[in-house]
């Protein structure tokens, strides 16, 4: 809902001094002139919202609307949309152009005045991929010599997550840990619990995180007792903000519980030893396949010459820093003053290989020096020679990137849906088949696949290494052989 307030002459005061306020005594005579002028000019136009919130969702595109009254023609007028100060510039047009000098850095790219409209005195503008940080006040504002006038705007962002996925995972204070997960909301939601008897259980610890696009994961978990019945629990997912919510059920029977009846105990072991035995049998075999298929993944993919990458600063972020020989990267503790050229990279604090490959197969090994897990941020992978470099996009196929990232302790593929990988590896071959269209992961100690993305068209175009360094306590080392 958008909520609107035309700019009445104490506020064009307020937002004038901050726009105008002299440097010198010596003009401020002038400038209170000017200001009575500002003052008794803003009744020739009203500047008007809609008088409500508007809500959008994640990723959508939205219109906030705003005109004026009486309607006139605003072609040639100072139409400027901030956030909450002056400063924070989201779109500025100024006598039939777009001007984008002092436009906010996540804004870039993604904002239009809609044209059609001016004529008649509508100031609409178009914001596109909406993302949670879009969330918030905005004021539109427009000066015309003598004349000021302003609308307040309030936008409300939302996304409503995944379905919850439960587990049993382990016997913990007498009891069965069973815990709740849920991804790709925003705002924060809560998790709740529902015995069989439909009553709400408080959850014994939860945990909420975000992801790179500001959507929030969350994990709840309980502890079921022999005290409590068996039946069906229920996990819900709950935005009181959206008034949604997600809602996902499994069944626990009596035999799971320790203090069971005898007899139950009894099927239970027994139950327990057969599938222990049979998941041995799957598991030896399994194994075998595996150490085969982990066997035959290396010497396909890793060439007996592995290809020599180096690092291009061209495309470096301004906080990278760069090895002299240009075999590895961190993150810095400043920005460093370089040419914001057409190939640095302006939001990602990412860097790209000088090598492009458009066929055949190639691999790198990349080591994670530092810290590797825990808290460290950090990504491997491959980008298309046309990603993006200014401005905020998706880490995914979609925008280009087909990786393998490590954020606050979560190992993931950047794939759309993510895929959660096992351990976190030190060293890993980053590994391109061009003509197949795969990226493959292999963790270099093991041999043991990590992950394979789908296969993708290329459309015979450049693909280069990618790096993405988050954190000043990891370093990402380029190897020189396969040992």
């Amino acid at each position: 809902m958008l909520r609107a307030a035309p700019g009445d002459a104490a506020t064009a005061t307020q937002l004038q001094t901050q726009m105008w306020l002299p440097a010198s005594p010596g003009g401020l005579l002038s400038y209170l002139v000017t200001l009575h002028v500002l003052r008794l000019g803003s009744a020739d136009f009203r500047v008007v919202g809609p008088g409500h919130t508007l809500q959008a969702t994640v990723g959508q595109d939205v219109v906030l609307p705003c005109h004026l009254s009486p309607s006139v023609d605003a072609r040639s007028l100072d139409i400027r949309w901030i956030r909450h100060h002056v400063s924070e510039t989201v779109h500025h047009y100024q006598n039939g152009e777009d001007l984008y000098g002092d436009q906010m850095e996540e804004y870039v790219g993604r904002t239009e005045l809609v044209r059609d409209g001016l004529s008649s005195g509508r100031l609409d503008l178009r914001i596109s991929g909406l993302r949670p940080s879009d969330d918030g006040q905005y004021v539109c504002t427009v000066t015309d010599g003598a004349s000021y006038g302003e609308a307040k705007l309030d936008l409300e962002v939302s996304a409503t997550g995944s379905g919850p996925q439960l587990s049993l995972e382990a016997y913990e204070d007498g009891g069965i840990r069973v815990v709740c997960r849920s991804a790709g909301w925003y705002p924060q939601p809560e998790v709740l619990w529902k015995d069989p008897d439909g009553q709400h259980l408080p959850s014994v610890s939860q945990r909420h995180s975000s992801d790179e696009r500001g959507l929030f994961d969350v994990e709840g978990i309980i502890i079921v007792t022999n005290g409590n019945r068996d039946g069906k629990w229920s996990c819900v997912v709950r935005s009181s903000y959206l008034n949604q919510e997600q809602e996902t059920s499994l069944h626990i029977s009596a035999p799971f519980f320790h203090n069971a009846r005898p007899w139950m105990v009894g099927v239970g072991v027994l139950l327990v030893l057969s599938g222990v035995l049979l998941g041995l049998g799957a598991y030896l075999w399994r194994r075998k396949v595996l150490q085969s298929r982990e066997l035959a993944w290396r010497k396909f993919l890793l060439p007996h010459n592995p290809d020599v990458v180096t690092l291009d600063p061209n495309s470096a972020h301004s906080q990278l820093v760069l090895s002299a020989d240009g075999r590895s990267v961190r993150r810095g503790t400043a920005w460093q003053d370089l040419p914001d050229t057409p190939e640095r990279f302006t939001y990602w604090r990412c860097v790209l290989g000088q090598e492009g490959f458009r066929e055949g197969r190639h691999c790198w090994e990349v080591e994670v020096k530092g810290e590797v897990g825990g808290d460290s941020w950090w990504a491997v992978g491959v980008a298309r020679e046309s990603v993006k470099r200014k401005g905020f996009f998706f880490l995914s196929p979609e925008g280009g990137i087909w990786g393998v990232r490590h954020t606050s302790g979560q190992f993931v593929s950047l794939s759309s849906p993510r895929t959660s990988l096992s351990r976190v590896p030190r060293r890993l071959w980053v590994c391109l088949d061009c003509t197949q269209g795969l990226v493959t992961f292999i963790d270099a100690d093991s041999g043991v696949e990590i992950f394979t993305f789908p296969p993708a068209s290329f459309n015979g175009g450049f693909i280069r290494p990618w790096f993405w360094v988050g954190t000043e306590e990891t370093e990402l080392c380029l190897r020189d052989s396969t040992s």
